[in-house]
């Protein structure tokens, strides 16, 4: 099933609902894309490939990128590819390094593993100017961020405070929740790990992949239909059971924070940014969250109280209200 819901410039976005929700993904989204989708392996400067795909419609008239989260892929946004494209965009997804079919620094594709923060901005950059820049010929450019991916965009339009037109930064890790120990701690005890050869090891904070206890209960969503979905998906293809970081992953989550703190970088970032806020989240800190907002210039906060980590599996209700303030930013003139 679908409900519409209509913005301010007149669009009309088919949107689907948690009943039917496979049914309408299979014969409505995903066919829908299919005719405009281009995927290819773009290869690094540094060696390796990302794995990338293009959705090019017709008429379209500005460009946004999609960038996924930790241990997720682009597979996991194809929902929000289906919104964008009928909103007018053209849209760009990929699999960061250490994910999906993309260039891995580890051989268990359980884990989640980068030498260095600023590779996954390295590679964002690349993206832009191979693939994206292009097929877009001058089109506005946006960006959409989730969990690590919001930070890879934050980082990003801080670097190049003018190349981006307006950012989403959902759920964005500006910082991890790092639970009972404080970041200081866990920056410490993560490069004693990486000091003694253990950076590419699994973390003793999770175990191997294991779709019996990948249950909705415990996962960050808030629509069973849309976490069955995609944990379909990650059992019958191994490249996307990523579930686990190494000692370095963790140790580089909580050092990039002090990246985005710079006053006289993020006081030049032009981009508009709107960032939402889920209420039930406990991967990433809010403050951090809060205060990165109020720094940037130009910089809106949208908080769901009834959303977990993934807003953008929520529940109907929530659903709605987010695709809506989320594409409402992004077309506004």
């Amino acid at each position: 099933m679908a409900e519409s819901i209509r913005l301010s410039n007149g669009l009309e976005i088919s949107l689907a609902q948690e009943d039917g929700y496979a049914s309408y993904m299979e014969d409505v989204a995903e066919k829908g894309l299919a005719p405009i989708r281009r995927s290819e392996e773009m290869p690094l400067a540094a060696g390796g490939t990302l794995h990338t795909e293009s959705y090019l419609p017709f008429g379209a008239e500005k460009a946004v990128i999609l960038v996924h989260g930790y241990t997720e892929s682009a597979e996991k946004l194809k929902e929000m590819v289906w919104y964008f494209v009928q909103a007018g965009f053209c849209v760009f997804t990929y699999d960061q390094r250490g994910h999906g079919r993309s260039v891995r620094g580890v051989d268990d594709l359980t884990l989640t593993h980068v030498d260095h923060f600023e590779d996954y901005v390295s590679d964002l950059e690349e993206l832009l100017l191979r693939v994206v820049l292009p097929e877009t010929k001058g089109m506005p450019l946006c960006l959409f961020g989730h969990s690590m991916g919001g930070a890879v965009v934050s980082h990003f339009i801080v670097e190049h405070p003018t190349t981006i037109r307006k950012a989403v930064l959902s759920s964005p890790m500006i910082a991890p929740a790092t639970g009972s120990f404080p970041p200081w701690a866990v920056r410490v005890l993560t490069a004693l790990f990486c000091m003694i050869g253990k950076g590419r090891d699994r973390a003793f904070i999770a175990g191997p992949y294991d779709p019996e206890k990948e249950t909705f209960e415990k996962s960050c969503a808030t629509s069973p239909a849309r976490f069955e979905y995609y944990k379909n998906k990650r059992m019958a293809n191994d490249y996307l059971q990523n579930c686990a970081p190494s000692y370095r992953w963790v140790h580089e989550s909580v050092v990039q924070t002090r990246g985005l703190f710079d006053r006289k970088k993020v006081s030049g970032v032009t981009t508009d940014v709107l960032l939402c806020q889920a209420g039930k989240d406990d991967l990433v800190a809010p403050l951090p969250q809060e205060d990165f907002i109020k720094a940037l210039p130009s910089a809106k906060l949208i908080r769901y109280d009834e959303a977990k980590h993934e807003i953008y599996n929520s529940a109907d209700a929530v659903m709605k209200q987010y695709v809506k303030d989320v594409l409402e930013f992004l077309t506004a003139e």
